[in-house]
């Protein structure tokens, strides 16, 4: 589909001919196109209609070219906007000027035809690429934490096989009696009354930090201290807050979970091949955190001995004692979490 077709310019110039003149050229071509005769003019027209793209004179009385693009450019509704100045040849000087101000492109006057559209239609085009992989972002990044997506979208990460260690605070979570609520239920009913739990949880994940790794059909699993980390005690700290609130935030869903939350180095990055990566953590405290979440009881948050040493006097605790984890060759000490004594940053 072309992606000039119907597509809407602005012409902003106060020379009558001027605008007559690009009118003609571009409706010719299949562009929408409105014209104002000043600056002030174009900042109203286009808040109203929105253009693909803005041609703006350079010289006009009042508020010349170059302060109309620095407005655009100031505006979060119209600052996107591709601007291609209309210059004739003795402004060349002021080209400089138009894109230190936000323009891309300039046309010089007399018009040629074949310039001026091709000029166009490739910022036309190119702005519609540039939604297009917006759009298609937004939708990958439904796909991975936020922090990842972050992360790879700025540059910081790059996309290949890697790991490395870090010392991480890992959760885990499922429900209680999911089993039994899953026979109870329609396959409609149940699919909808999940998705709304687990998005929950996932949006508790994202404001307390942590990376929310996967779900595993019910079950929950967040890691805190990669890609971004606030420091062992800290990263702990908040994967217990975030804990908290996903009890409490279960329940006003009619249901308990179990939670287990264990702290360690793990090996944490891209695994899979070249073509499918998955960004995971691997190693004893991952299958020790879940384990702990088996051995939970419903409504609580058992917690290894290390995870707290780090959480220090920030939260009450009971010791239960060692316990004895499958697949792990020796029982682990373990506490209950009670509460919090300090203040949360976040809304509960």
């Amino acid at each position: 589909m072309n992606a000039c077709l119907g597509a809407r310019v602005l012409a902003v110039d106060d020379t009558a001919e001027s605008l007559h003149v690009v009118t003609q050229i571009l409706r010719s071509a299949g562009f929408a196109v409105n014209v104002a005769r000043s600056g002030e003019q174009g900042l109203d027209v286009a808040a109203r209609t929105q253009p693909d793209l803005i041609l703006l004179d350079v010289i006009m009385p009042g508020m010349d070219g170059i302060e109309t693009c620095r407005r655009f450019k100031l505006d979060p509704a119209l600052r996107d906007i591709p601007i291609i100045f209309l210059t004739s040849n003795s402004e060349r000087e002021d080209v400089v000027t138009g894109f230190d101000a936000g323009a891309v492109d300039y046309v010089t006057k007399p018009f040629h035809a074949r310039e001026l559209l091709s000029r166009v239609q490739t910022h036309v085009q190119l702005r519609a690429a540039r939604e297009k992989l917006g759009t298609l972002a937004r939708h990958l990044a439904r796909y991975l934490s936020p922090q990842v997506h972050a992360s790879i979208f700025s540059g910081e990460r790059e996309i290949r096989l890697e790991t490395h260690r870090r010392p991480l605070t890992v959760f885990f979570s499922d429900i209680v009696g999911f089993t039994a609520r899953t026979e109870a239920m329609g396959d409609s009913e149940l699919a909808a009354w999940l998705n709304g739990y687990l998005d929950r949880m996932a949006r508790l994940a994202q404001a307390h930090g942590g990376t929310l790794d996967k779900f595993i059909g019910d079950a929950v699993m967040v890691f805190f201290g990669d890609p971004a980390s606030a420091g062992p005690e800290e990263d702990a700290r908040r994967c217990v807050r975030m804990a908290l609130d996903m009890v409490d935030a279960a329940r006003e869903f009619d249901t308990e979970i179990r939670v287990g939350i264990h702290s360690g180095d793990c090996v944490v990055g891209n695994f899979g091949s070249d073509e499918q990566m998955n960004y995971t953590i691997i190693g004893k405290v991952v299958n020790a955190a879940a384990r702990l979440q088996a051995a939970s009881d419903p409504g609580r948050i058992l917690i290894s001995d290390f995870t707290r040493t780090l959480l220090a006097d920030a939260f009450p605790c009971e010791p239960r004692g060692a316990v004895g984890l499958r697949g792990i060759a020796s029982p682990m000490a373990t506490h209950w979490v009670l509460g919090t004594t300090s203040n949360s940053p976040l809304p509960r």
